[in-house]
């Protein structure tokens, strides 16, 4: 995949950061392509957003953030549900890799292993597949990411 680059990674010291600006919000998104660390302007140390965000990562993701100390904004570890697929990270603070899990239909009898919380007879009809998952080496987010635009590539020839 090539790629332009906006910005100077605080992680690598490499010219390898994307910026998306959401003119809507008024606030810049960036994304460090050697590295699968992501961070927003409004990710600041101490913010609420902070706060709110972090009731809803993973341990890991707390744990292996990145602080960059001349912004002040924090960086975490990518998590990127697309339609068919999800890209994230899983496994110790020292020892995490990148996975990409594809969605699967659950058909059948399977169903009833399923169900959607809170609606009585209700199941779901698809699930990630968590368990066949492409492993990645946590220094290697350029073949996940790689990996995750093939399955929504597939998704849109269908």
């Amino acid at each position: 995949m090539k790629l332009d680059y906006d910005m100077i990674s605080p992680l690598t010291g490499n010219k390898c950061v994307i910026v998306e600006a959401d003119e809507n919000l008024a606030i810049n998104s960036y994304m460090c392509i050697e590295t699968g660390y992501t961070t927003t302007d409004n990710f600041k140390v101490d913010s609420d957003v902070i706060l709110q965000y972090e009731k809803q990562i993973s341990a890991l993701m707390k744990k292996i953030k990145f602080i960059d100390k001349e912004t002040n904004l924090i960086w975490y570890p990518a998590f990127m549900p697309v339609p068919g697929a999800m890209l994230y990270c899983e496994g110790e603070s020292e020892n995490w890799q990148w996975k990409v899990a594809r969605v699967v239909q659950i058909t059948g009898a399977e169903r009833i292993h399923y169900p959607v919380v809170g609606k009585e007879g209700e199941y779901h009809t698809s699930r990630l597949d968590v368990d066949n998952a492409k492993v990645y080496n946590k220094l290697d987010f350029e073949s996940a990411l790689n990996e995750l635009y093939n399955i929504v590539g597939e998704q849109n020839e269908d």
